[in-house]
């Protein structure tokens, strides 16, 4: 038998060849691509809710050392931050050196930092003498949901600063601040004082004291009730792109007072900084533009301090709204969507108003 005829019976007792068309790759890759799209929201939106929670649980230990450092002093502590109501329209000044968060250190297991501290200087001294305190970053006081520039949990070395330059690392930061106070019309009315086009309501006259109002504030003080106040809230993301709307020299009394610190505007975005508390005149994420001062609405003026942002005011990367702490050390997620008397009502110690937790 001839060679061409053994190979044409070869051929045809093999058994055919089989694969995929074409056609039925695409279909395939199609598919997955579907898979993938459907799938992608359902990762991010879990990896949101845990981080969600973590943030909560943040809020949570702030809580306990707040309601630990009360037990022990027999007052919540102060926030280094006060309203002036001797002037009209009143206006927020300054009356220590540190802000909140320092003073509750030792109930977060941060005893050293706390230790390392000197209370009888401010925070950002020249001295130096708090930059291995402050420079540390505390995890209880940073969201993991946020972002910001840089994003290690410092801020930037600052030139001014010599401890600072030496280190080659900046200060500490934090997400979470305490509440001073509410510039929102007590009629829910627009176009006061000093409003704008992303905080409409702000009204310079009505400003309100908060949870952290001056000094130390006393349980009998929060007529309201503490689980119809909010003490800490959210105001996340804060980095040097946000210019305070007061500078180093802003004190109590009413006078410029040597500070002997960096010059320049207060870095409100420092855990340690007293200018960290938020008096709040808007609805929390206010995503209103321009959020850094870098720039301006035309004919308004600069947007320091307000309004914009997390400048000021309550904000987070949490979709829907925002993380707070209740003064019974309760978290609450404030919606976007609260309405805006509701959000005032809740702000103030002392206004006799019973919020539902439906309202917001």
């Amino acid at each position: 038998m001839s060679a061409r005829r053994i190979m044409l019976r070869a051929a045809r007792g093999r058994a055919p060849l089989s694969g995929f068309t074409l056609i039925e790759l695409l279909v395939v890759i199609a598919i997955i691509a579907v898979l993938i799209a459907l799938l992608l929201p359902a990762v991010q939106s879990a990896r949101e809710a845990a981080r969600r929670m973590r943030c909560t649980n943040n809020l949570k230990q702030i809580g306990l050392a707040l309601a630990n450092y009360e037990n022990a002093l027999g007052a919540f502590p102060p926030a280094g931050k006060a309203v002036n109501y001797t002037v009209s329209p009143p206006f927020v000044e300054f009356v220590d050196g540190v802000g909140l968060l320092p003073r509750i250190l030792p109930y977060l297991e941060a005893t050293t930092t706390y230790a390392a501290m000197n209370f009888s200087l401010d925070y950002n001294h020249l001295s130096g003498a708090n930059f291995t305190a402050c420079s540390q970053v505390v995890s209880t006081f940073i969201c993991p949901s946020s972002t910001r520039v840089p994003d290690d949990g410092h801020d930037a070395p600052e030139p001014a600063d010599p401890a600072s330059s030496a280190a080659g690392i900046g200060y500490g930061v934090s997400d979470y601040f305490g509440v001073i106070g509410t510039t929102i019309d007590p009629a829910g009315r627009t176009g006061g004082a000093g409003s704008t086009k992303t905080g409409p309501y702000r009204n310079a006259y009505a400003l309100t004291d908060g949870f952290f109002h001056h000094g130390k504030t006393a349980v009998s003080e929060v007529t309201d009730g503490l689980s119809q106040t909010i003490c800490v809230v959210e105001s996340a993301g804060r980095d040097a792109r946000f210019l305070s709307g007061f500078g180093e020299d802003a004190y109590l009394p009413n006078k410029p007072k040597v500070r002997n610190v960096p010059p320049g505007q207060r870095r409100f975005w420092r855990w340690a900084e007293a200018a960290g508390g938020v008096v709040s005149s808007t609805s929390p994420n206010n995503k209103g533009m321009p959020q850094h001062e870098a720039n301006q609405y035309p004919g308004s003026g600069p947007t320091a301090g307000t309004d914009a942002g997390p400048n000021d005011e309550i904000y987070a990367f949490h979709p829907g709204g925002a993380n707070v702490l209740m003064g019974d050390g309760s978290v609450r997620f404030l919606k976007e969507s609260v309405n805006i008397l509701a959000q005032r009502s809740l702000i103030t110690l002392s206004g006799s108003e019973v919020i539902s937790a439906d309202t917001y």
